[in-house]
């Protein structure tokens, strides 16, 4: 079983990496504060394959490094 870190250690730990979170905490935003990452690639079809692998529960899907410049969020 994976343990439960901080948002701020898996930044650190998988820095220019997808991560596929279980969030045990999240602030008022529904940022993950601390959870397991179940998860990591720096490939993000990896991590939505990782799905289908992980039972129901609440997931967080996020990406930790530098964006880069030529890459568009649409929310």
């Amino acid at each position: 079983m994976s343990k439960i870190i901080t948002f701020e250690e898996m930044q650190r730990s998988y820095d220019g990496e997808w991560l596929l979170i279980a969030p045990k905490e999240v602030d008022e935003d529904l940022q993950v504060i601390k959870g397991e990452v179940l998860a990591h690639s720096p490939i993000q079809e990896d991590i939505y394959q990782a799905l289908e692998s992980v039972g129901e529960q609440p997931l967080a899907i996020e990406y930790v490094g530098k964006v880069p410049e030529d890459l568009a969020f649409i929310l």
